[in-house]
């Protein structure tokens, strides 16, 4: 696999503004909370040699030194586990979560973070399209990621007994390439980070962004709701709003074309 690191400069910058930021370089963790985040989705979260890495870990990382918070990663294959394990009180945090009123019923969410710009991705050659019922009624078939929350449109479109077969829930990043690649789905649904780091180091050259807009959003961390969370929520938000140029530039560098 491969690694998208930062220089080593790059690096430096980050920690320096965190602790600028905080005003004192950290000797120990004031807590230690356990976050969740999905094993195979590059270049936003993945495991490589049993360590946690990607853009919103990264993020992660910068959010919770700021605020003298060691975090325990825990490894979770899809994000529909990370709700469930968020809801049942068996993790304190998952990064990349779009707002839905429904898991606000079981998570504090933060203020967002980034942008999350959600794209179709064919080896057919795009074309202008009004809707996504165009795709549809031509038959063809829609891979998205477990647990996705891809924005109204897929969410209305998903419950209609006409198009219900034509969604196809697919665990892993690399699952969902290899599905477009043997053309058992004709599109998926990807960040457009992940959908191009696809493009680029899987070897999937011929795969296409496609312009439509599928959905953009903010993404948010999402907490554990408890009486002792709150205040971690106050220091997660306030470390966002510090950090925020911070985590732009660190964005930036994940977008490659």
């Amino acid at each position: 696999m491969e690694i998208i690191l930062l220089s080593l400069s790059k690096i430096a910058l980050i920690y320096i503004l965190t602790y600028i930021t905080k005003g004192y370089a950290h000797q120990s963790c004031s807590q230690t909370v356990q976050l969740g985040l999905v094993a195979d989705w590059p270049p936003l979260t993945y495991f490589y040699q049993g360590k946690a890495h990607g853009l919103d870990i990264e993020i992660a990382k910068i959010i919770f030194d700021s605020i003298d918070i060691c975090v325990k990663y825990v490894r979770l294959p899809s994000s529909a586990r990370a709700l469930e394990q968020i809801e049942n009180g068996d993790i304190d945090v998952a990064v990349m979560v779009s707002y839905t009123e429904q898991r606000a019923q079981f998570g504090y969410f933060s203020k967002p973070y980034r942008y999350e710009k959600m794209r179709l991705f064919s080896y057919l050659d795009a074309y202008p399209i009004k809707s996504l019922s165009e795709l549809l009624d031509k038959q063809k078939i829609i891979g998205l990621s477990i647990g996705s929350f891809y924005g109204k449109e897929i969410a209305k479109l998903s419950t209609l007994p006409k198009y219900q077969n034509q969604f196809v829930k697919i665990s892993s990043s690399d699952r969902r390439a290899d599905m477009l690649l043997k053309k058992r789905v004709d599109f998926i649904v990807d960040d457009i980070i992940s959908g191009l780091y696809i493009k680029r180091t899987k070897g999937y050259k011929d795969i296409k962004p496609w312009p439509y807009i599928v959905h953009d959003n903010q993404v948010h961390f999402i907490i554990k709701k408890s009486p002792t969370n709150k205040d971690l929520l106050k220091q997660v938000n306030w470390a966002i709003t510090q950090l925020q140029p911070t985590i732009d530039e660190l964005v930036q560098s994940y977008i490659q074309y």
